[in-house]
């Protein structure tokens, strides 16, 4: 098993963040997803923006890697993505909710750990 998870910073041209619940508790998260054998990172967190948030759009090249408070064997890789359409019908859309809100909205919404990554992700957007 893989020591991380790949996901997005999905961002809109207006500048805000694309965000979705867990499946489980409700708690609000970035689409990310287990890294799958055989597949690119990149492949896999693109795929994972289109199912979780129906979010598509274009994955910079680079990669940010956080610890999760769970430490390095729990750290996820994200990749900045410019959203160029969310889509209305996307595979996970009965089973989470997506909001798309300001930047500092999205650190109202999340849990601490990921507080963090948007303030960091935020400045090297800027």
């Amino acid at each position: 098993m893989c020591d991380y998870q790949v996901g997005v910073f999905p961002v809109t041209a207006d500048d805000k963040l694309v965000l979705v619940t867990t499946r489980t508790s409700g708690y609000w998260i970035f689409p990310k997803g287990n890294v799958e054998p055989g597949r690119s990172d990149r492949d896999v967190a693109r795929d994972e923006a289109y199912e979780e948030a129906g979010a598509v759009g274009a994955l910079k090249s680079d990669y940010y890697e956080f610890e999760t408070p769970q430490g390095k064997e729990n750290r996820l890789r994200l990749y900045p993505m410019k959203v160029k359409e969310l889509l209305k019908h996307f595979p996970e859309a009965d089973e989470r909710e997506r909001m798309v809100v300001s930047f500092d909205k999205a650190e109202k919404m999340v849990e601490k750990d990921l507080r963090e990554i948007i303030r960091k992700m935020r400045k090297k957007y800027a």
